[in-house]
Parts: C-alpha cells; structure tokens; sequence
C-alpha cells in the first residue's frame, strides 16, 4: 500500500466504511501512544457540526454513550471538533449486524437455528438492561436511558461470537436537551411499539418490543411489519396481530412462543416488566431445552456463513499492516508542539526519517501468530493475529434514513505495531522457535518472532524480508504459498505461476464435494452418509466423497428421510430440503449376547443398510407391526442366512439371537 492515506487530526484513516449525507464512517488507526489500535471514526459534514441545534443532538448522543461501559455496548472511545467536523471514534467491531445475518441466510434459504436466535436476543437484553438501569455516578440518579433504535441493523454480531448493541443516536434519557418535535418518527417504522403511535411516554418495555420483533424475524426469516406503504406499516403496528412463531417455523417450540408473543403484547401492561426478566425467561428456556448449547456455537456459525468475506477483509487487513505509520507519527507530534506538519508523502520527509538515524535496536519483541485454518485439501481458508481477531467487516447506511444516527456499524481488530519502529522477521535458534501444532479442528499455528529496530531500510525492502523469511518455512509447507501473493519483491509472473501450480494441486487431489442441507434442525436430525454418520455444520453443510451418495436423515419418532446423490468434478455441491417425514413407531431387534459374529444386512426405506454382528447394546430400530426380512451371513460363511420378524406394539424388542435357526 504506496498511496498516502488521508489523517484526521490523531487518527489514520483506512478506508471508508460509509459515505452517509450526514456523515461518514471509517476505520481508522489511533496515532498515539496506542499506535496499534484500530476504531471506527463518524465524522459528521461541516455544514452540520457548524449547526447549533445538530451539535446540541450530538452532545447528546455524546453524553449518553460515553458513560456506557459494557461487553453488549460498542463503547466509545473519544469525541471532539477537528477542522469544524464533529467527529466520535468508537470501538470497531470484527463482524456484520444482524441484518446482514439474515440477508445471507434469505440468500441461502436458510433460517437461524433457535437456539442461536435466543442467544442473541439474552446479550442483547442484557446490555440494554444495563443502559435502562444505568445511574449517574455523581449523582446517583438514575438516568431512563432508552435505545428506541433497536432492530437487526444496530445489533453487531462479531465473527467471534459476541453481540454487541451499536447506535444510541436518538436515544432518550432524561438529560437530553431536546424533545422530540411533534409529527416526527424517529427510529426505523417497522420497529415501532405501538404506544409510540399513542403519544405515551416511552420507557424500558419500548425496547423490549423491537427485542420481541427482532427475535421473531429471526425465527421466522421474514419481516413481522411489512406492508405495500409506510401508512400500512403503521396500521398493522397499531393492529398488533403477531402471529405465533411456530406456526410459520415448526421447528420452534410452544414454549417460545408464549415468552415471544408476551414480549410483543399491544398493552405494554401485560410485557415483562423489564429486559432481565425477558432475558431470564429466555435463558431458563435454552438450556431447559438446548442443554449442549455453547457461546462458541454462534462463532462457529458466523465464520461458516462468512467466510468468504472473513478471508477478502483479513488480506485488506495484511495491506494495512504494511503501511510505514513513522510520518503520520512525526505530524501528530510537530501539531502537539504547535509546530506545522509536514506531508507525509513528501520525500523530503520520507528521507528525513528513514536516513541519517542510528543504528538502535529495540529489544523488545512481540509475536505474529498465523494462526492458518486449512480444509480437507490443505486450501488456506482464514488467517487470524495473536493479538486481535483477523478480519473486519463492511457497513452500510439504512436507505430512507435521514438521520445519521442509523449509521450502521461494522468493527474490526487491530494490527499489533510498534509505535516509530518497523517490524522485521528475524529468524531464531531453531531451539528458539516455537513448536508447530496441530489440533482436531484443522489449526495449524506457526508462531514468529518479530525483532523491532530502527531500521533505515526502506519499508518495501523490510515486507519484502518478511516474505522470504516466510518462504523458508513454506519449503515444509508448500500449501501455505498464497501467503506470499501480492508480495513486492515476487515478479507477476512467478506469483501467477506458484498461484496455478497450486490450484492445480487441489484440483487434482480433490475427492469430496459438499452437501447442503437446507432446512438441517441439529438438534432434531441426525444425518448419515452411506450408512456413517456425519457431522454437519450449523449451516446444514458437509463433506461427501465423489460418486453416488445415499443420504439418510434421521427424526426421533419419524420415518427415514432417504435420498441419493451424486458428487463429482463438474458438481461439487448439492442442495437437498428434507421434506415433512411421516410419522413412524419403532421397535428393536438386538442381541442378548455376542452368540453370532458376521453381518447384518438389510433394507429399510428403500436403502441397504448393513451392521455388524455382535451388535450395539441399542440394536438396531425397525417400524413396528411390519414383516421385516433381514439376512445373516456369518464370518466365515458365503451363505446368508433369511430371518423374517414382527415386532408387535405390545413389545418392544426382538433378541436376534432367539430367532436364528442355527
């Protein structure tokens, strides 16, 4: 990255998240003594920090979100004027907000899993909860802070699992200095309460409503208010005719629907009282009824469904790291000193800095941990640094809107960097070096040193040391070789060509493809692949080898879902939706002790399935009042042996052993 980055006053901007009419956004690196630190930037135009009634609403955005300090709050950092702009730096995100969660999905036709959906609402309660109860540490009154923004837009989702609550813009408290003029809407139409529409004085149960309403589109992959027009939008809040989520998602349970529909009651009265009982009433609940549900579960499902743009951000991120911050460093100081910056890009700067300096070397040392996340097929799929989380994310800016408040943000990590050093690969004593380990989730991490000195070669020549001293170690790990793409000591052509060799190598050595499972439920379904069970992503996805595939899908209580697929070079995916299974009574047929050692084979739902002898302790489940033919071919023998059944509703198993006819 040559081209000289713009600075705003302590911060350098990386790249623009959003061009807003208001405002803008961007990611930006602090030039200070925490050089390693990225936030998100909203500069506000001059024409409207030149306002005086616009800079009584940002004071007031200002003095509600600067006291809020919670893990589900973006917290903010700093805010001030910088030639004539407001401005407000707040923490960066590594991840997309819920919106764009349930666009991707709609692209998918896939709806979140439940138990995530709960997730995601209890973090969301629980920050708000705290900015209801929020009290003045001088004063010791309690402040009534209330979002009245909430909705899928302004809950960030990080790519590690955390839920944060962005955006107090037109939040309300009681030290605000405007009122809201009359005829006036603020916040977004479809996420209004209905007492809003009234005139009455909103308070807590306001945002437990656009809480409800954002649980149930999550539920139901579909908006709750939609209409043709804004007026039909308001008609149908004030109706307030929420049907239940269970009758447009089977998979949602009775249970939720009432601690849902009571969260969107029309008579706030008959509401929660706040968020810490909702968010009770929801926790009780997702363990009652997911007890193997893990936090990790949501991190695991958003580097799944982003990954493709987790892998763009993370190299945008490899480029930012490169940029030599010693100019923009030399200008903040020449300000502080009342002095005149001069331009970075100057050459005359760039050679005061880089030449003419001695020869220290800092002694301090930090480390670059690539953290290299590789498929079946050794392919590179993520990359992430010790120090932060690896990737970043995009933002956008809710059409419609006209007040920069609905700025939707999306927040990344930070590049650790010394602060005037440049960082150079030193290689150690093999002694010294760190070993490399694998674990069962496909990690492989290679830990580096980073040597820190004063260098005063130029910075392509220093990024160019780091990818040699990086090839060496991919001499015994050749699939690693796309790190080193874009390098600027690596010819075009010999880039192309190590990228082709390969590509070229997966394509070749490639056997599996991937099946989807549209409607998968993972808590209800158990999937199976030519008779062996399978583990399947959250977002219905596994692998499956090239050729003919019998899919089965197994439902407590149901018929199998069978079906057969193939993979191969030219399809390497398949989407299958499992239809509406018929319900089915089960018995076993097993075996009381090991007294035959063969194979059991047989077909059920028009699949061959085959188990071997001496079987489980749970045997094996056949429908009930159904003739039912098996085959026994014991070791040794060639000759299958026909065993015909019934298991009655009466019973519940047959001992295999007890029927063979020896």
């Amino acid at each position: 990255m040559t081209d000289k980055l713009e600075r705003f006053g302590k911060y350098l901007l990386l790249d623009h998240l959003v061009d807003g009419g208001m405002a803008k956004i961007s990611r930006a690196r602090y030039l200070g003594e925490q050089a390693n630190k990225i936030v998100a930037i909203k500069m506000v135009q001059p024409q409207y920090s030149s306002d005086p009634s616009f800079k009584k609403m940002f004071m007031d955005e200002i003095k509600i979100t600067f006291g809020l300090i919670h893990p589900n709050i973006v917290q903010t950092y700093d805010y001030g004027i910088h030639n004539s702009q407001l401005f407000v730096a707040m923490e960066y995100c590594d991840g997309k907000n819920l919106k764009e969660y349930l666009d991707k999905l709609k692209t998918k036709k896939f709806v979140f899993p439940v138990e995530i959906s709960i997730y995601i609402a209890t973090q969301a309660c629980q920050g708000l909860h705290y900015a209801h109860t929020l009290t003045d540490k001088m004063t010791g009154k309690t402040l009534n802070i209330v979002h009245r923004d909430i909705s899928p837009h302004n809950i960030m989702l990080t790519y590690d699992g955390a839920i944060k609550v962005i955006d107090f813009g037109i939040a309300k408290a009681e030290s605000n200095t405007e009122s809201t003029q009359a005829g006036t809407i603020k916040g977004k139409l479809s996420y209004l309460a209905p007492e809003y529409l009234e005139g009455m004085a909103l308070d807590c149960r306001y945002d437990e409503f656009a809480i409800g309403i954002t649980l149930w589109e999550m539920l139901c992959s579909r908006k709750l208010f939609k209409a043709q027009n804004d007026l039909a939008v308001l008609k149908k809040i004030q109706e307030c005719k929420v049907p239940a989520p269970s009758a447009i998602n089977p998979n949602v349970p009775k249970e939720l629907d009432e601690i849902v529909l009571r969260a969107l009651s029309k008579d706030r009265n008959k509401r929660y009282d706040n968020l810490e009982q909702l968010n009770r009433a929801l926790i009780k609940f997702l363990y009652a009824n997911y007890p193997d549900f893990n936090s990790n579960d949501l991190s695991y499902f958003a580097k799944e469904l982003f990954k493709d743009e987790i892998k763009i951000d993370r190299e945008k991120f490899f480029e930012f790291g490169k940029i030599d911050i010693k100019p923009y460093l030399e200008d903040v100081k020449k300000e502080q000193e009342g002095g005149v910056a001069k331009d970075p890009s100057s050459p005359k700067v760039a050679e005061s800095l880089d030449s003419n300096s001695p020869s220290k070397t800092n002694e301090r040392a930090s480390e670059l941990d690539f953290g290299f996340v590789e498929d079946d097929n050794k392919k590179i799929k993520s990359a992430k640094l010790k120090d932060g989380p690896s990737t970043g994310g995009g933002a956008s800016l809710e059409k419609g809107m006209s007040s920069d408040s609905n700025l939707d943000l999306k927040m990344g990590f930070s590049l650790k960097s010394a602060q005037n050093t440049r960082p150079t690969l030193k290689r150690k004593d093999p002694s010294q070096v760190k070993s490399i380990t694998k674990s069962g989730t496909g990690k492989t991490r290679l830990d580096l040193k980073v040597q820190k000195t004063n260098s005063s070669s130029p910075a392509v020549f220093i990024i160019g040391g780091i990818a040699v001293a990086i090839a060496v170690i991919f001499v015994k790990f050749p699939n690693l070789v796309n790190l080193v793409k874009g390098d600027n000591r690596t010819p075009a052509s010999q880039s192309s060509n190590a990228d082709k060799i390969a590509d070229d190598e997966v394509s070749e050595t490639q056997t599996t493809g991937t099946i989807v499972i549209n409607n998968y439920n993972k808590i209800k379904h158990k999937v199976f692949i030519n008779n062996s069970e399978v583990t399947v992503s959250l977002l219905g996805e596994f692998a499956a080898p090239f050729g003919k595939n019998t899919l089965r899908v197994q439902e407590n209580g149901k018929e199998h879902f069978v079906t057969t697929l193939d993979l191969s070079s030219e399809i390497k995916t398949q989407k299958v939706t499992i239809p509406e299974m018929k319900l089915a009574f089960y018995g076993y047929l097993w075996m009381t002790k090991p007294c035959i050692s063969g194979t059991l084979n047989f077909v059920l739902f028009g699949e061959n399935r085959s188990e071997n002898l001496p079987m489980g302790k749970t045997g094996v489940a056949f429908p009930i009042n159904m003739q039912n033919d098996v085959f026994v071919q014991m070791e040794g023998e060639t000759v299958e042996r026909k065993v015909s059944f019934k298991i009655e509703r009466e019973d519940d198993s047959i001992d295999l052993c007890s029927i063979i006819n020896f």
